[in-house]
């Protein structure tokens, strides 16, 4: 929670918006105010405070109606408030209101309970904020793979789908690669998880600058690669494909204070009308490519039939 809050009053009695900041400043808050509730919801949009203190009862625009104008805006819909009101009026209900939005204070306002509403409000918006700042980066590293920073099977499988709605509906092609490295349990056994771990992301930034932005990769194995390839026929995947398994047999990979050589073999599939809209069959398709070609002593890239 930061001291140094802003906090916006909101009161046609120019009097009591002083009152009140004398005692939100000495507190350490930073308050504005605003004699009418259109200014209110102009300087919203102008900053967002962290908290506002609206008076109930003002001409034109009560302290209800500036409330649900906020709470029916994206940006201002979080910002939490206080109402104050007159002892004994009623008042009508708040849009979408929450289980102890509705607590008044009454006038005269005591500082000690302002301040504690001020504190307890901001402390529980803090918290809020910080707990959808965890679910954000929960749901980064659900999308993400976190040794290799590429798309994750379950952004893969999402953006698979997108791309073969609009293959049908536009007659554009889009093509599958499954790239495995080779002689995979080897290197496993002879390097271990976290230097294979390493390989791959090393593996992951090759086959990315071979990409387009409209293109995508994933980490669909421990030593696989996926990659989406948007308007680009079998032709063009072929194409690809063979410019990254030469690339890859050129280079020696800097793992673990040492150079590693590797090859891959590539599965290659596009997509035709016949195959269903998850996307199952045309990576299987691929993914058999690739075993197929695996078969075969490795270092090929191998179209499906």
């Amino acid at each position: 929670m930061k001291s140094s809050s802003n906090i916006l009053l909101v009161d046609s009695d120019q009097a009591q918006i002083h009152l009140l900041s004398e005692v939100l400043k000495k507190a350490g808050y930073n308050p504005s105010g605003a004699n009418d509730g259109f200014k209110a919801l102009a300087q919203c949009k102008v900053r967002t405070p962290d908290l506002i203190i609206v008076d109930l009862h003002m001409p034109l625009m009560g302290g209800l109606a500036v409330v649900n104008r906020l709470k029916a805006e994206e940006k201002t819909r979080g910002i939490p408030f206080i109402l104050v009101g007159n002892k004994g009026q009623e008042y009508p209900k708040i849009v979408n209101s929450e289980e102890g939005e509705e607590d008044v204070l009454h006038k005269p306002v005591a500082a000690k309970e302002l301040l504690s509403r001020v504190k307890a409000l901001l402390m529980q918006k803090s918290l809020t904020e910080e707990l959808k700042k965890k679910e954000a980066q929960l749901k980064e590293l659900v999308l993400f793979d976190p040794e290799t920073s590429l798309k994750s099977p379950r952004y893969l499988d999402e953006f698979l789908r997108t791309a073969i709605k609009q293959s049908r509906r536009y007659k554009v092609p889009v093509s599958v690669l499954v790239v495995g490295i080779d002689h995979h349990e080897q290197i496993l056994q002879k390097m271990g998880r976290e230097a294979s771990d390493e390989l791959v992301a090393e593996l992951a930034k090759h086959a990315t600058k071979q990409m387009r932005d409209s293109d995508i990769a994933a980490r669909t194995g421990a030593f696989e690669l996926t990659l989406i390839l948007t308007v680009t026929d079998c032709g063009g995947a072929i194409e690809l494909a063979e410019r990254l398994r030469h690339k890859v047999k050129q280079t020696s990979f800097p793992i673990s204070g040492r150079s590693v050589a590797i090859t891959v073999s590539i599965g290659i599939c596009q997509f035709s009308d016949k195959m269903d809209d998850q996307g199952k069959v045309i990576m299987s398709h691929a993914r058999a490519a690739l075993e197929q070609a695996r078969a075969g002593g490795g270092d090929i890239s191998l179209k499906a039939e």
